[in-house]
């Protein structure tokens, strides 16, 4: 069984890849990401493991390329509350931060064009391939790591191992490593704080907070965070 770790960016897709590199079951690929997946729709080896950021899907038909090549692929859909989400790509994207330049999803425009291709990407795994997508939300894996882990592990029909609760420091993105040391429970509801976080940025930023919260509506129904 091949696994990938889907999602758009800032939903954890770097969690849970690291906490899966502990199965002995599974063979996580050189590179952290593999942007290019759905664009050859290669076989998959029954070891596979990566991740890939929705941003690298540029259409549907690819994703029915990929699945039907592989028919023993398994995803895993991480996701996040999409107004932390938002505030995380928003700060995060700036330049010098994760990225020498602006990042195309660090704008009000242009993040919220993120989150639409992302579901548009969700709604068409899930419509068609039910049985081979899970959802899994990153406040469950911080704040109920074991029986989310047990869930995953049954969905993909492996055994819980002690090397996928040991995952701290595994990150083999420089920026995750050098920031998480733990799983940080500050990361959950960061929109109740948005005046504190990240040193006060959203105070001074020019995003129209009470914009993007309202245009988030939709997705936040979408994967049930309201």
């Amino acid at each position: 069984m091949s696994v990938l770790v889907l999602s758009c960016g800032r939903t954890g897709t770097n969690l849970l890849l690291e906490v899966l590199r502990g199965s002995t079951h599974l063979r996580a690929t050189q590179i952290a990401e593999d942007k290019t997946l759905f664009h050859y729709c290669p076989d998959l080896r029954k070891d596979y493991l990566s991740k890939c950021d929705t941003v690298y899907v540029k259409t549907l038909q690819r994703i029915d390329a990929l699945f039907n090549r592989n028919p023993n692929l398994k995803v895993l859909w991480t996701i996040r509350d999409l107004r932390d989400t938002a505030l995380s790509k928003i700060y995060r994207g700036q330049p010098g931060h994760d990225t020498p330049i602006l990042a195309d999803d660090a704008t009000l425009e242009g993040c919220l064009d993120d989150l639409k291709w992302m579901t548009q990407v969700y709604r068409h795994i899930e419509k068609k391939y039910p049985d081979r997508i899970k959802v899994v939300k990153m406040e469950d894996m911080i704040l109920q790591f074991d029986n989310t882990l047990e869930e995953i592990c049954s969905f993909l029909e492996i055994p819980v191992e002690g090397g996928m609760k040991d995952f701290i420091g595994r990150y083999r993105n420089d920026f995750k490593a050098q920031r998480y040391k733990k799983l940080d429970k500050s990361q959950v509801g960061l929109y109740n704080r948005v005046n504190e976080i990240y040193g006060g940025f959203f105070k001074t930023h020019d995003i129209d907070l009470k914009v993007l919260f309202e245009r988030l509506q939709p997705y936040l129904k979408e994967f049930k965070y309201i």
